[in-house]
């Protein structure tokens, strides 16, 4: 079960905006009682990327599904990881 992994999980259910507003990264942020300057977000999507922008969170792009110059409007984005498959993170699910 891969959320015993995780503190707090917020997912589209729990918000009333989706992407690109920050509302699901700001109340993650806000259940694990962390500053949005000190997170840092993983996305695959740009609308993921700006709202990790707009709440003003740094953010690891993982360039699975789009190219590395659809990300280039956002100034948030501090590494890229390009085809990520790791064996383990696929038994979890």
């Amino acid at each position: 079960n891969v959320r015993s992994y995780f503190s707090a999980i917020v997912s589209a259910e729990d918000v009333e905006n989706s992407k690109p507003d920050p509302e699901t990264f700001s109340k993650g942020a806000a259940l694990l009682c962390i500053a949005a300057e000190d997170c840092v977000v993983f996305e695959d999507a740009p609308k993921g990327v700006e709202a990790a922008q707009n709440a003003g969170m740094s953010c690891v792009v993982l360039t699975t599904m789009h190219t590395a110059d659809e990300f280039s409007a956002y100034n948030n984005i501090i590494a890229y990881i390009e085809d990520y498959n790791d064996p383990a993170l696929q038994d979890l699910f």
